[in-house]
């Protein structure tokens, strides 16, 4: 873990820490706390953030998500509360954005459009098919950011926490007493906004291609991958729904847009071009 605790500024001391997990680099900021409460706090997130890491990294062969993918297809796999929690909220999100948001894509036939198997009584879970597997990245991401943004709400009114500059959360407002300013990199010149979104107890999460230009999201109506240029942002209370949102709106089809947005009251989002002069074009979808 990173640490620095600055008191430049001797009204808003300020602690910044920083580690890398989540296939990202993960960030927080804690305005006006002591040193060693902002440090404690730190800590204490990041330890969630190492623990989610374990669980749900699909790569990883001893975690909780790679028994699950081994198994499944085979035979009923009895997993612990939260997990299953993380199942059934998969599968409600990949209804309510008419499957277009599916964390099963990544299985053999690259495309999604199947549901698992839930047992409440028995918290267990089966795949319908075998070669069917799930990737929880993106969704973890946005389910450990805002169980994050809650636990750090509880110790201070002020802070912000992003995962990767594609995922934030805000707690509170700016210690300057504006919203906080966060800004989407211009892919094609480093160090250049391509624009600024304002926060308030609120996230924003951005996809679309990656800083090298690279499509590394699947269209589980056909198991392409989505090439198209520029990004979709979300705004919302909710880190785990804009995550959900940004996916979900960044695959589907400009007509099917409108009917998902239209489900998640509190929630805005707009499309961002990049141009190659520097320029950008933002439309609000």
């Amino acid at each position: 873990m990173e640490w620095i605790y600055s008191t430049r500024n001797p009204d808003i001391p300020t602690g910044y820490s920083r580690i890398d997990a989540m296939h990202t680099r993960c960030e927080i900021l804690l305005p006006r706390m002591a040193e060693n409460d902002a440090r404690a706090l730190a800590e204490a997130v990041w330890e969630m953030v190492r623990k989610a890491d374990e669980r749900y990294n699909r790569f990883a062969p001893g975690s909780v998500l790679s028994r699950l993918n081994r198994t499944a297809g085979k035979e009923e796999v009895e997993v612990d509360e939260e997990m299953f929690l993380i199942l059934e909220l998969c599968d409600t999100f990949r209804k309510a954005t008419l499957g277009y948001f599916d964390v099963s894509v990544h299985s053999a036939s690259r495309s999604g459009g199947g549901s698992w198997i839930l047992d409440p009584a028995r918290h267990t879970v089966r795949f319908p098919r075998e070669g069917m597997s799930l990737d929880l990245g993106g969704f973890a991401k946005g389910f450990v950011l805002e169980q994050a943004a809650r636990a750090v709400a509880v110790e201070t009114g002020c802070a912000i926490l992003s995962f990767g500059g594609s995922s934030t959360a805000a707690v509170g407002i700016h210690p300057l007493g504006e919203p906080w300013p966060v800004s989407v990199a211009h892919p094609y010149y480093p160090g250049r906004t391509a624009h600024t979104f304002r926060l308030q107890d609120g996230s924003l999460s951005v996809s679309g291609k990656d800083p090298r230009g690279r499509g590394h999201i699947i269209d589980p109506s056909t198991g392409n991958t989505v090439e198209k240029e520029g990004f979709v942002a979300v705004t919302g209370p909710s880190a785990m729904v804009t995550e959900v949102l940004s996916t979900a709106l960044w695959v589907a089809p400009e007509v099917r847009r409108g009917e998902i947005l239209s489900g998640f009251e509190g929630y805005q989002a707009w499309d961002i071009l990049c141009l190659t002069d520097g320029n950008t074009r933002i439309m609000k979808i």
